[in-house]
Formats: C-alpha cells, structure tokens, sequence
C-alpha cells in the first residue's frame, strides 16, 4: 500500500502536473499567436500615359504664297562730309586790329675789330622779329603812335657763329621797362653772323614800332 502512494506521488502527480503546465502554455501561445491580415490581390499595374501630341510650330515656317524677308542689312550711308574750312568755316580774326608793327631798319655798326656787314645783322635781326612785335602789342594800348626802343649791343664770335654780349638799352619812347627788357632778350634768340677774322663789333639797331610809311619823327 506504501509502494503504490510513493508511486502515484512520484509519477502521477508530477506527470499530471507537467500535462496540465504544457496544456496551459500551448492554450496560451494559441491566445497571443500574431494574427496575419491575408494580403490583398495585386492588379495589374495602371496603364502608362502616352504624351498628347502637340500642333506643329508654324510661327517660323514661312507663309505660302509669300517669299521670306531678305537677310540682306541695309547699306551704310557714309556721314556728310566736313564742311571746307574755306568754305564753311569763317577765318578766325586778326590778333590785333593795331596796323603799327615792327618795321626794317638797317643796324648802325660803331665799332669792330673785324669785318662785319650790317646787311648780315638786319637779316639776322629780322628771325626775332615777330617776338619783338609781340614786346610792343602787350603794351599798344597803353602807348599810342610810333615808338621806337634803339638798344646797342656787342657780337663776338662763338662755337656756332656769332653771339651777342653787353647788351643795354639806349633810349625808348615807351616808359615801360617790360617792353625794353622784352626788346633786349629777345637778341639772345638770335644767331649772328661772327665777325670776319675774329674780334667783335657794336651794334646800335632801333626796333620801331609804327604803322609802314609813317615816320617816327627820331
């Protein structure tokens, strides 16, 4: 009677026990197994759209009928020519409506230890002339009638020709020391003949300043 309890309590009750355990876990997993949704039928894929076929471009197709504007630029006119400054453009005025200007004279020589022609200094003189007549102009105004500065000066020979030297002023007609001062440099400008055989000569010259004809009345 002992051997059969000790039996049904280590085989049947255990065994029972685990039947009951493995019932449980297989009711279990059957509660909480992940439900799957049955997917749904594929279709067939939409049919592809074709591109609506557009009206041809007819904006650069030429019209029947009418023929296509030339590509040809039209010709270049050349511009009006430049009026004639004889014809078209008026002469610009005189500088000076003064009819006195610097007249020729001859040269006065009054020393020289060589030969020299006063013709030869005349003609060398007459190169600064026109600076010399400016010399007057700036003054014209304020010195009416013929003037006359008379300078005396020295011409010796140098490297090219003769040079002047020692040049002062003699006398003047115009109380304007610009204009005498003017008169004298602008003998430094000129290119002497040098005197023949070496030495120098003295040379008095009076640059009047008078309308040609009219006597200065020296």
């Amino acid at each position: 009677m002992s051997d059969r309890s000790s039996l049904i309590r280590w085989l049947v009750i255990p065994g029972v026990s685990l039947g009951v355990l493995i019932l449980s876990a297989a009711l279990s997993y059957w509660l909480t197994r992940p439900v799957h949704d049955a997917p749904l039928p594929v279709g067939p894929p939409p049919a592809e759209e074709r591109p609506t076929a557009q009206p041809p471009d007819t904006r650069g197709a030429p019209t029947p009928g009418l023929s296509p504007p030339s590509a040809t630029p039209p010709p270049v006119r050349p511009p009006p020519a430049f009026p004639s400054a004889r014809s078209e453009v008026p002469a610009p005025p005189p500088t000076s409506g003064n009819p006195r200007r610097v007249v020729e004279v001859e040269p006065v020589i009054e020393a020289t230890s060589g030969r020299i022609h006063a013709e030869d200094i005349r003609a060398a003189i007459q190169a600064v002339t026109p600076l010399v007549q400016q010399c007057f102009e700036d003054a014209a105004q304020r010195n009416r009638g013929p003037q006359t500065v008379k300078l005396r000066f020295t011409v010796e020979a140098g490297r090219e020709g003769g040079v002047m030297s020692a040049g002062e002023l003699v006398s003047s007609t115009i109380p304007d020391p610009f204009v005498q001062a003017c008169a004298l440099d602008s003998l430094l400008d000129v290119r002497f003949p040098a005197p023949y055989g070496g030495g120098k000569a003295t040379v008095v010259y009076p640059f009047e300043f008078r309308v040609p004809g009219e006597e200065t009345g020296r």
